[in-house]
C-alpha cells in the first residue's frame, strides 16, 4: 500500500514520495478553463492548501509530476510567473501584517530576480505583477492560501482583527486594476469577509463555496474511500473485530458528513488519514483546534442545541469583524455543515458527524460546567435511562451541578440549567432533541430510548406540577404517540437558590 500523507501539503513531496494522492486535477482542469477569479472557504484541515499547491506546480509547467492524473493530457503546458502566498507561513505575528506582507512580495521578486522599487503595500504588490509580466511575457497567475489568517487569527480582540482586515483590504485593491496582466487569481480561507470588508474590491470572484459542482473539491468522497481505501478498511475491520460493512458505516459515523450543497457530502481528509494512520475510532480533526473562542461566543445565550437550524444564505454573505454571529462561525469553520437546503433555499445546519459533535459537547461541558473528566457520572447517566431509573438520573444531575464552582453557576437562566442535562445526555450517547417546535409551542426536549420515549419540560423556581400541566395542556406527548412506544412525561423543576433538580414528576401515558 502507498504511504499516507498524514499532514503533507506539498504536492511534488507527495508524488515523489509515492504516497497516497487522491487526484483533483479535473476541478483545477476545469477552473483554468471557465474563469480567471476564484474563491473557496473550507475548513481548516480540509486539503485547501494542497490543492492550491496542485495549482501551483500546474501553473509553473512541471508536468512530469502529473503522470497518470486527469489533467496530464488535457492542457498545454506551459509556464507562468506565479505568486504563491501562505498567510499561514508569514511572520505576521512579530513583523505586523504589513511588514511580513512586504517581506513576503520582497522575496518572491528575489526569486525572479526583480527589484522592488515602490514603498507602499498595494503598489509594491502592483509592480510585482506588472514586472513579472513583463519580464517573462507571460501574464501572472495568484495563488493564495489562507488570506484570512491574520484576522482569524485576532478575532477574540475586535480592533485588531479590524486593523488586520483593513491592510488586506489595501492589499487586494489593486487586483480588479490589474486584470490585464492576470492569467488566474485563487484565493481560499475559513471565513468569507464580505460586501463592506475585505471583498469589497474583489466583486470580480467567483465563489465557489456553494457551487454543486464544487462541493467535492476539498475532502475525500465515499468512491474514494472505497476505491483508494479498500485494504484498509479491511485491516481496520480485523483490528477492530467488526465486518467490512460494520466498519464503513461507523467510519462514516464518525468521519463523513460535510456537505455543502445538501445532498453531496465528503470525508474530512485529515482525520481519515490518521484514522488509517492507527485504526482508532476518536477525535483527530477537532483536536488540532480548540475552539475556544467560538464557546465564548456561544456562552450568553447558552446556545447548545445546534442540530437542525434553519439559515438564510444572507447569513453567509453578512461576515464582520465587528458583529460575529456564533453560528455563521460555527459553520465556516466546519462545526457545523449543510444538512440540507429548503425549496425556498433556506440552509438547514447540522454536525457534520459524530467526531465533531462529541467533542464539541465536550468542550460546551467543560465551559458552562467546569467539569472535563465525567467518567463516572457519564456511566451513571446511562445506567439510570437504560434501566428506567429516574431518581438515578436526577441525583446524578444533581451531582454534576454541584460540582459547579459557584462562581461560574448562573442560577437565575432555565436554559443554563437545561444546557448541562442536555449536553450530558449528549455525551452519555443518548439521542435528545432540544427546544423541539410544535404547533402548540417548543417542548423543552425529547429523549428516545429503545421502546421509551421521554417527553420533558423544564421550569426554573416553579414546580414539577406546572411542568406537567404545561406538557398536557399544550398536548406535546401527540406526536409521539402511536409509535408502538411506551411515552412517559417527565416535569423537572430547577431551583436557582439550592442550585439542583429541586422538584420532579413522571407519568406514563
Amino acid at each position: 500500500m502507498q504511504t499516507l500523507p498524514t499532514g503533507e501539503q506539498e504536492f511534488i513531496n507527495i508524488r515523489n514520495r509515492n504516497s497516497l494522492y487522491i487526484d483533483k486535477t479535473a476541478f483545477a482542469y476545469q477552473l483554468m478553463t471557465s474563469h480567471n477569479y476564484y474563491f473557496l472557504s473550507r475548513p481548516r484541515r480540509f486539503g485547501k492548501s494542497l490543492f492550491v499547491n496542485t495549482l501551483k506546480e500546474i501553473f509553473l509547467g512541471n508536468k512530469q509530476h502529473f503522470k497518470g492524473l486527469f489533467i496530464e493530457d488535457k492542457i498545454e503546458w506551459k509556464k507562468y510567473p506565479v505568486i504563491y502566498i501562505d498567510f499561514s507561513k508569514i511572520d505576521f505575528r512579530n513583523a505586523g501584517l504589513y511588514n511580513a506582507i512586504k517581506i513576503e512580495l520582497s522575496r518572491i521578486a528575489k526569486s525572479y530576480k526583480i527589484l522592488l522599487e515602490e514603498n507602499s503595500l498595494g503598489l509594491k504588490f502592483k509592480e510585482l505583477i506588472e514586472k513579472l509580466h513583463e519580464s517573462t511575457g507571460e501574464q501572472v497567475v495568484i495563488l493564495v492560501d489562507e488570506y484570512d489568517k491574520p484576522i482569524t487569527e485576532y478575532l477574540e480582540n475586535g480592533k485588531v482583527a479590524s486593523e488586520q482586515r483593513d491592510i488586506l483590504k489595501s492589499f487586494y485593491s489593486i487586483i480588479k486594476g490589474s486584470s490585464a496582466h492576470l492569467r488566474f487569481f485563487f484565493l481560499t480561507g475559513i471565513s468569507r469577509f464580505s460586501k463592506v470588508s475585505v471583498f469589497s474590491d474583489l466583486n470580480n470572484l467567483v465563489d465557489l463555496t456553494f457551487q454543486k459542482k464544487y462541493n467535492n473539491i476539498c475532502g475525500y468522497t465515499p468512491e474514494d474511500l472505497n476505491t483508494h481505501f479498500a485494504d484498509r478498511i479491511t485491516l481496520a475491520a480485523q483490528e477492530n473485530k467488526m465486518s467490512i460493512e460494520e466498519c464503513k458505516a461507523k467510519i462514516k459515523e464518525w468521519y463523513n458528513g460535510y456537505s455543502w450543497d445538501g445532498e453531496n457530502r465528503v470525508y474530512n481528509p485529515f482525520s481519515i488519514l490518521n484514522f488509517f494512520g492507527d485504526n482508532t475510532f476518536k477525535n483527530y480533526w477537532f483536536a488540532t483546534g480548540t475552539p475556544t473562542f467560538l464557546i465564548k461566543l456561544l456562552r450568553p445565550s447558552f446556545r447548545f442545541n445546534l442540530e437542525n437550524i434553519p439559515v438564510s444564505p444572507a447569513a453567509f454573505d453578512n461576515y464582520k469583524v465587528e458583529k460575529l454571529e456564533p453560528i455563521a462561525l460555527l459553520f465556516q469553520t466546519g462545526y457545523l455543515t449543510v444538512k440540507s437546503i429548503s425549496a425556498t433555499n433556506t440552509y438547514i445546519l447540522d454536525y457534520p458527524n459524530r467526531e465533531v459533535e462529541n467533542s464539541l459537547m465536550q468542550y460546551l461541558l467543560v465551559d458552562y460546567a467546569r467539569k472535563s473528566d465525567s467518567a463516572i457520572i457519564y456511566d451513571s447517566i446511562i445506567s439510570s435511562i437504560q434501566n428506567h431509573n429516574l431518581e438515578l438520573f436526577i441525583e446524578t444531575m444533581n451531582l454534576l451541578f454541584s460540582s459547579i464552582p459557584s462562581h461560574l453557576f448562573i442560577r437565575k437562566k432555565e436554559s443554563y440549567f437545561h444546557s448541562i442535562l442536555f449536553i450530558a445526555l449528549k455525551l452519555a450517547g443518548f439521542y435528545i432533541s432540544a427546544e423541539v417546535n410544535q404547533a402548540v409551542g417548543r417542548l423543552d426536549a425529547v429523549l428516545g430510548y429503545q421502546n421509551r420515549i421521554y417527553v420533558m419540560e423544564f421550569k426554573l423556581d416553579e414546580s414539577a406540577d406546572v411542568a406537567l400541566a404545561q406538557i398536557h395542556k399544550r398536548n406535546y406527548a401527540k406526536a409521539y404517540l402511536n409509535q408502538n412506544k411506551e411515552i412517559y412525561l417527565l416535569g423537572i423543576n430547577f431551583s436557582s437558590v439550592l442550585k439542583k433538580v429541586e422538584d420532579w414528576k413522571i407519568e406514563k401515558i
